[in-house]
Order: structure tokens, then C-alpha cells, then sequence
């Protein structure tokens, strides 16, 4: 009886034998947590970047194809405004820009908003959505665009902006419009870009000419 005692008591495991194997374990384990942790963030930073880029080609798209061209105004940010003060007109700003930009880019007119604005994802992630406009107008350069006509058995015919459009709502002999749509965001949850060194910005550039008149 005494041996079988003695012989339990040399199987046991010793509290050095469990430090061990937690030692063991953990080192085996350490570099299977990096490559979780590695995709994870590599999940999260293509998340951001989709985002990023469907946001700014929603903007892009937006802006080209359903925002009247005089309620775009000059500037960076630019301004969304209709100086004829239409009623219908101007209620289509007020719901569009916001779903736009986000928030953010509202001014203390109610008919007057900037293109600029901040979003956040349902994940947390903050972008910032801006835009530029250049108008390319007939004052914009010392050597103001001009377009050519050839009639057959007529000579060249040159046409410079103020010959073909009149004066906009702000002023200018205007046809095309620069539009620069930027998005910047952080890929660190609940951190504005701006106050993030290493943000992330992605950029689409569109020419839109004036087919209204």
C-alpha cells in the first residue's frame, strides 16, 4: 500500500512543469495573435478605403449628374446656393448636400451650404469630405479659352466663352467648372483625419460644362 503511494506521488506535476507549459503555449500562441491581429487590421483598412472611394464617387456623381449647374458655386470649399432663389431648387439642396457631406456643412444661411462636411461609418471610422471648384471662365487665364468651328468651303471660326453663353448668377461668362472631390479619413476608430498625421486621402477630379441653357 505504502509503494502504491510512493508511486502516485512521483506522477504529479510540479508547479515549474505548468510555468512551463504556459511558456510554451504562449510562444507558440504569440505569433499566431500578430497574424490575427495583422488581418484584422488589414480587413479594417480595405473597409475604409471602400468607404472612402464609394463616398467620393457618390459626391462626384452627385455634383455631375443631378446638381443644377448655377447652384454650384466657386471656392474651396465651394458654396451650393441658388442666387435665383427658387423654391424647388433650393429644397433639393437642403437634402441633398447633408446626405452629401454629412454634417458639418450647413452656414448660418439656410439656403446656403458648403461643400464640406464630416461622416461617420457605423464602425466608428470618420471621413471628411471636401470640395474644390475652379471655374474656368472667361477672366480665368490671360489667355481665355477658345473654340473652334470649321465649316467646309468657309474659313475657321473662333468663338471665346463670352460669344456663346451670357453672364451666370455670379457674375461670369462661365462654360466649365473644375470640381477636385477629396475624402479623407484616419483608419483609427473615432479619430478625426485632421487630427491624424497619418490620414488617409483619395481624390477624383471632373470637368462639368454648362448643358442647361
Amino acid at each position: 500500500m505504502q509503494r502504491t503511494i510512493k508511486n502516485m506521488k512521483r506522477t504529479g506535476i510540479t508547479f515549474v512543469e505548468v510555468c512551463l507549459a504556459f511558456l510554451i503555449l504562449a510562444l507558440v500562441a504569440l505569433p499566431v495573435f500578430h497574424f490575427l491581429t495583422g488581418a484584422v487590421k488589414d480587413t479594417e483598412r480595405f473597409y475604409t478605403e471602400t468607404i472612402a472611394i464609394s463616398r467620393a464617387k457618390f459626391i462626384m456623381d452627385s455634383l455631375m449628374f443631378q446638381m443644377p449647374w448655377r447652384a454650384i458655386g466657386a471656392g474651396n470649399p465651394c458654396v451650393f446656393e441658388d442666387r435665383k432663389e427658387v423654391s424647388g431648387v433650393q429644397a433639393f439642396i437642403s437634402k441633398a448636400i447633408p446626405k452629401m457631406f454629412g454634417d458639418e456643412c450647413s452656414t448660418v444661411d439656410p439656403n446656403v451650404f458648403k461643400g464640406d462636411g464630416i461622416y461617420r461609418c457605423r464602425k466608428g471610422f470618420v471621413f471628411r469630405a471636401r470640395v474644390k471648384v475652379e471655374d474656368l471662365d472667361q477672366d480665368s487665364s490671360g489667355a481665355p479659352i477658345q473654340f473652334t468651328i470649321a465649316l467646309p468651303g468657309k474659313p475657321k471660326q473662333f468663338f471665346q466663352i463670352k460669344d456663346l453663353v451670357p453672364k451666370d448668377d455670379y457674375g461670369k461668362f462661365n462654360l466649365i467648372k473644375k470640381i477636385v472631390v477629396q475624402v479623407k479619413w484616419s483608419n483609427s476608430k473615432n479619430l478625426d483625419p485632421k487630427d491624424d498625421p497619418n490620414a488617409k486621402s483619395v481624390f477624383l477630379v471632373g470637368f462639368k460644362s454648362d448643358l442647361e441653357g
